[in-house]
């Protein structure tokens, strides 16, 4: 969840939610596009959401308890001229358009740095659905009004559009622009989203966005990633989804464990291999929920638990004596855990993909004796580590 950031300068931020008779609000992988305006609102600091519109039964309401669990107060309005006094006059207010998805970096930090109206080209603007201004600019969806501004809002009808009543204000008073780079609005992050068929057409690069680029070798990740994408990453919000994989990581352990014992070494290291896959859905998951202003918590530390059973399965498939079974095991996750901390571009990323790892392990105690496997392995990762420190010089 968004925690408020700096609030030196006091900041507010206006939502405009559905009116009666109009559709819900677009959800996009699990959260409505108005959640994800106010995500911005309190990753700028805004201490203060206003909310315009009734919005749909129970919108308002989620959207409250989510504001105020982070520390912002929430106002609720029923007319633009009731902005006039909601907001200090030392304050400013951040007006987003209905229907902008505001997750452009570039755009947001010049939503940071001072009060103005953020504009691009007409043409691409207008082709995009934003508001034309004149024949060179058209109205980027966001700007950031100083509260000494708001009273202007007294000579307009009180039934207007907040949204686009802020705009004009901004304009007639000559509020400062901020123009966007033209090609800032084919990345995705920064459109107009007022449909659930527009959501459904962005959820898949809204989801690759989220779950980030891993590295070349990854495969595990990179395996993981194309599943959260393709089947798992829409139904983000689904609350069920992480303790079925975690309870599904805790079988595929035991499973890894209990084969093991049994020295049914390949099983073993091919139920390591499928963990390590699972625990990767998890961060994945963890990464896409929280994204893209949150960050995913203590779930990357689960992969320590790959490792760990790792290190469990190999010394119970060398089993005695116990001491040489223990250190094997423990050199090669020691090895793993060494070169996590090596820059390995390209193909070189196998070497630290606990889930290759496992795998070749797998192929090796096919046709070797799994100590034997174990200690090729080993040596493999420890070279490994020999040539990446040698080459820099080390």
């Amino acid at each position: 969840m968004p925690a408020i950031a700096d609030q030196t300068a006091p900041r507010a931020a206006l939502i405009c939610l559905p009116v009666a008779g109009d559709p819900a609000s677009p959800v996009l992988a699990g959260r409505s596009i108005c959640a994800r305006q106010l995500d911005l609102a309190l990753h700028l600091g805004c201490g203060l959401v206003v909310l315009h519109g009734p919005g749909h039964p129970g919108e308002a309401v989620a959207l409250r308890h989510h504001a105020e669990a982070a520390g912002a107060r929430v106002v609720l309005i029923g007319s633009a001229h009731a902005l006039i006094g909601a907001i200090p006059a030392q304050g400013s207010l951040l007006v987003l358009q209905p229907g902008l998805l505001p997750e452009s970096p570039a755009a947001i930090a010049a939503l940071r740095e001072a009060a103005a109206i953020l504009v691009v080209s007409a043409g691409p603007g207008a082709q995009a659905g934003f508001e034309r201004i004149d024949l060179d600019r058209a109205w980027a969806g966001a700007l950031v009004l100083p509260g000494t501004m708001l009273g202007r809002l007294a000579a307009l009808p009180e039934d207007s559009d907040p949204a686009p009543a802020l705009l004009r204000v901004a304009l007639q008073q000559r509020l400062p622009e901020a123009r966007l780079a033209d090609g800032l609005l084919d990345g995705g992050d920064w459109c107009l989203i007022r449909t659930a068929t527009m959501a459904s057409v962005q959820v898949s690069g809204w989801l690759q966005r989220a779950a980030g680029a891993p590295d070349t070798g990854q495969l595990t990740r990179r395996l993981a990633r194309q599943v959260l994408v393709g089947r798992i990453g829409a139904g983000v919000e689904n609350a069920r989804q992480f303790p079925a994989l975690l309870a599904l990581v805790a079988v595929l352990g035991g499973g890894a464990l209990v084969a093991g014992w049994w020295q049914l070494a390949p099983l073993a290291f091919g139920l390591v291999a499928v963990a390590a896959l699972v625990v990767e859905l998890l961060v994945g998951l963890a990464r896409i929920r929280a994204a893209p202003f949150g960050n995913p918590g203590r779930w990357p530390q689960l992969r320590v638990a790959t490792d760990l059973l790792l290190l469990a399965a190999g010394a119970l498939v060398i089993g005695s004596p116990i001491a040489l079974a223990l250190f094997v095991s423990f050199v090669v996750v020691a090895a793993l855990r060494l070169l996590d901390r090596q820059a390995l571009p390209g193909w070189r990323g196998l070497l630290r993909d606990r889930g290759a790892v496992s795998l070749l392990l797998v192929l090796l105690c096919a046709i070797l004796a799994p100590v034997a496997a174990l200690m090729l392995v080993a040596a493999g990762l420890l070279l490994a580590n020999l040539a990446t420190h040698a080459a820099k010089g080390g």
